[in-house]
C-alpha cells in the first residue's frame, strides 16, 4: 500500500515555518499520469492471473499492475475468478485478494490446491440444517414451499425440450443438493438429499399464439401456475418450463431458495449452457469435477461453531446485540404483512454514473461497493428518520474461506450470510470522514458477517440470545453482464412469475436490493403499500439515489487517495490515531 502508484521529481521539497514538509503546497501529479502502463504478464502464474480475468471481468488486455477492483471486480467476481483458478489446480484466497489486488502483487500468493479432493459420487441421505435454512424455518412462513429463485431465459432459435430436459437431469444428478427434501418429524425439520432416481427432469412445453401484452399476461398465468408448483416434502425442488412463441423461445427454470442462491445460479447457468450444447451434439453431458458437496459443508460449519477460532468472534456479536435503532415511521400500522400488498420503488444510474461507481470511485478511500452504496443509504435514512445509528440486516455470499481444507467453489447451495451491522450516521458533516468510517465498521465485522447465523442457531449460547431486531435488509447481488457465455441465450423480458408466495409475510419491513445489468445500476426498495404512502417511499429512493451521485462525485473530486486501518491490517488502530501519525509523518 506505501509503494507509489507514480512518481514526481521535485528540485526542492516545500516547507511550512516550522520547519516540516507542507504537504498541501505539493503540486498535483498530472491526471494522466494516474493510467497505469500496460504491463505484460512475466511467468506462467501472471499469464494464468491475466487469462482468468480477463474472463472474470470481460476486459480483453488486462496488465500485471492493474487493479481488480478499479477494473470493475468485486467479492462476487472474485470468487468466481478463485473457482476458475480451482480448475487450473490453484487456489487463492479472498483477504489475500483485498490485500494484494494487482497480479503483480497477488501472484506469489497463488498456491496448488491442495484440499482434500472431492468425492465424485452421489451424496444421499439426511443433512445438517444451515443457519439461513434454520432462519427461514424458523420464521414460519405461511405456504414454505413458494419460496423460490428463478430465472427466464430466452432464444430466438427455440430451446429442444429434450436437449434441455437433459441438461437439467445432468444438473440435477451433477449438484447434489437439488434434489433435498426437507420432512417435518415431530419438532425437528429434516433435511434429507435423495439419491439419482430422483434427477431426471423434463421441462413442460406451453405454446402461446398470443402476442403483445396479451402474451405477456398469458406467460405470466402460466409462470405463476408454475412457480407454485414445488413441494418441499415430495421434490423436486426444480422445475422447468418452456414457453414457445412466434418470437422463439422462453425457458423458465424454478429452484426453491432453500437449495439455491446468487453464486449458484452463476454455476448452474454455466453448466446448462455447457450441457445444452453438448446434448445438441449428440455427446454425452460431461461437468467440471465437483467441489465438495453442500450436505459435508454444513456438517464442517457445525465443528467449526465449537472450535476456538470461531469462539474469538462472539464478543463482536454481543456487542451487536446491545445496540439499537429506533422504530422507522410508518404511515399506517398494518397486521397483514403478506406479500400482495408489497409495492417496489426503484431508481436507476446511468452507464457512464455506474462505470463510476464500480472502478474510479474506490480510488479515493479504497473503499468496496457497499461502503459507498451504504453511506448513501444511511445519508438517506438520517434525512428521513432523523436517526443516527441504524441497524441493517446485510446479506453475504456466505462462502468465506474459513474451514481448511474444504472447496465450495462449484457447490451449489443456498449460502447466504444475513447479519446485523451498525450504520452510525454521526459524522454526516464530514463526508470524507463519514466514508471512512462506515468503511472501517463493516471491515471490523469478522469473516464478512457469517458467523453470526453460526453464533446464533449453532451454539447454545446463541440460541438462548434475544435475537437482533431490523426493519431494513440490504443486499448488493453484484453485476450480471452476461447470461451465457456461449451465446445460447440471454434473459427474457417476459415475466417470470411470483418467486414467493402472495400469501406468504414479508421477511422485513423493507428489503433494498441493487444490481447491475447491461451497465446499469439499479436498487429497489420493496415495501408494504398497508404499512407506508407511495410518496414516503418514493421520496427515500430518491434521496438514496441523491446522496450517491454526490459521493459518486465527492470521491471523483478528491486529489490523491486516503489510506484507513483496514488497509494497514491494524484492526485496534482508530480513524482519529492514524490522522495524528499521518500528521505526523
Amino acid at each position: 500500500y506505501m509503494v507509489p502508484a507514480y512518481w514526481m521529481q521535485l528540485d526542492h521539497l516545500p516547507i511550512t515555518a516550522n520547519g516540516k514538509v507542507d504537504r498541501r503546497a505539493l503540486p498535483q501529479p498530472d491526471a494522466e499520469a494516474k493510467t497505469a502502463e500496460y504491463k505484460a504478464p512475466r511467468t506462467e502464474t501472471e499469464q494464468l492471473l491475466a487469462d482468468v480475468w480477463q474472463k472474470v471481468l470481460g476486459i480483453e488486455r488486462i496488465g500485471i499492475s492493474d487493479n481488480f477492483f478499479t477494473l470493475g471486480g468485486d467479492s462476487i467476481k472474485g470468487i468466481q475468478m478463485a473457482s476458475r483458478l480451482q480448475q487450473h489446480g490453484w487456489k487463492l484466497e479472498m483477504k489475500e485478494l483485498f490485500q494484494h489486488p494487482t497480479i503483480e502483487q497477488i501472484s506469489s500468493y497463488v498456491q496448488p490446491a491442495d484440499d482434500q479432493p472431492a468425492d465424485q459420487g452421489p451424496v444421499e441421505g439426511e443433512v445438517e440444517l444451515t443457519p439461513i435454512q434454520r432462519w427461514f424455518f424458523e420464521r414460519g412462513f405461511t405456504n414454505p414451499h413458494h419460496w423460490n429463485q428463478s430465472v427466464m431465459l430466452h432464444s430466438p432459435a427455440g430451446f429442444d425440450p429434450e436437449f434441455a430436459g437433459r441438461a437439467l437431469s445432468k444438473l440435477m444428478e451433477h449438484h447434489d443438493a437439488l434434489r433435498t427434501v426437507y420432512k417435518q418429524k415431530g419438532e425437528r425439520m429434516v433435511q434429507y438429499n435423495r439419491g439419482l432416481e430422483e434427477a431426471a427432469v423434463l421441462p413442460e412445453v406451453i405454446h402461446f399464439n398470443e402476442s403483445g401484452e396479451e402474451l405477456e399476461a398469458a406467460i405470466l398465468r402460466e409462470a405463476n401456475r408454475v412457480q407454485g408448483s414445488i413441494d418441499l416434502s415430495e421434490g423436486p425442488l426444480l422445475n422447468a418450463a418452456i414457453f414457445k412463441t412466434g418470437q422463439g423461445d422462453h425457458l423458465l427454470i424454478i429452484i426453491h431458495h432453500l437449495v439455491v442462491d446468487g453464486i449458484s445460479w452463476r454455476i448452474l447457468l454455466e453448466d446448462f449452457a455447457s450441457g445444452y450444447l453438448q446434448a445438441e451434439k449428440g455427446e454425452a453431458i460431461v461437468l467440471p469435477e465437483k467441489s465438495h458437496s453442500f450436505a459435508e459443508y454444513a456438517g464442517r460449519l457445525k465443528e467449526y461453531a465449537g472450535s476456538k477460532a470461531f469462539a474469538k468472534e462472539i464478543g463482536y456479536w454481543k456487542e451487536i446485540e446491545n445496540a439499537a435503532s429506533a422504530p422507522l415511521p410508518k404511515d399506517f400500522e398494518a397486521r397483514d404483512g403478506r406479500m400482495c400488498h408489497t409495492k417496489t420503488a426503484e431508481f436507476s444510474l446511468s452507464k457512464e454514473q455506474t462505470e463510476q461507481l464500480t472502478t474510479k470511485v474506490h480510488e479515493a478511500y479504497h473503499t468496496e461497493m457497499n461502503d459507498i452504496l451504504l453511506a448513501a443509504l444511511g445519508f438517506a435514512v438520517k434525512e428521513w428518520t432523523g436517526q443516527e445509528d441504524l441497524l441493517v440486516s446485510l446479506e453475504g455470499h456466505g462462502r468465506e474461506d474459513m474451514i481448511d481444507g474444504l472447496n465450495i467453489s462449484r457447490t451449489v447451495g443456498w449460502f447466504t450470510s444475513q447479519f446485523p451491522a451498525l450504520i452510525q450516521m454521526r459524522h454526516a458533516d464530514d463526508t470524507s470522514y463519514q466514508i471512512k468510517q462506515i468503511k472501517e465498521d463493516l471491515r471490523r465485522i469478522p469473516n464478512k458477517g457469517i458467523g453470526y447465523g453460526i453464533y446464533r442457531y449453532l451454539t447454545e449460547e446463541g440460541k438462548q440470545a434475544k435475537p437482533i431486531k431490523t426493519e431494513i435488509s440490504f443486499n448488493y447481488l453484484g453485476q450480471f453482464t452476461e447470461m451465457s457465455e456461449s451465446g445460447l441465450f440471454s434473459r427474457s423480458s417476459m415475466p417470470s412469475g411470483d418467486q414467493l408466495s402472495p400469501d406468504t409475510e414479508k421477511p422485513n419491513v423493507l428489503d433494498i436490493v441493487g444490481f447491475i445489468e447491461d451497465g446499469v445500476l439499479t436498487m429497489s426498495i420493496v415495501y408494504s403499500s398497508l404499512e407506508f404512502k407511495e410518496t414516503t417511499i418514493t421520496a427515500v429512493a430518491d434521496s438514496f439515489k441523491a446522496y450517491l451521485l454526490q459521493l459518486i462525485d465527492h470521491c471523483l473530486n478528491q486529489d490523491g487517495d486516503e489510506i484507513t486501518p483496514s488497509d494497514l491490517g491494524d484492526d485496534d488502530l482508530t480513524l482519529e490515531e492514524l490522522d495524528k501519525l499521518m500528521e505526523i509523518f
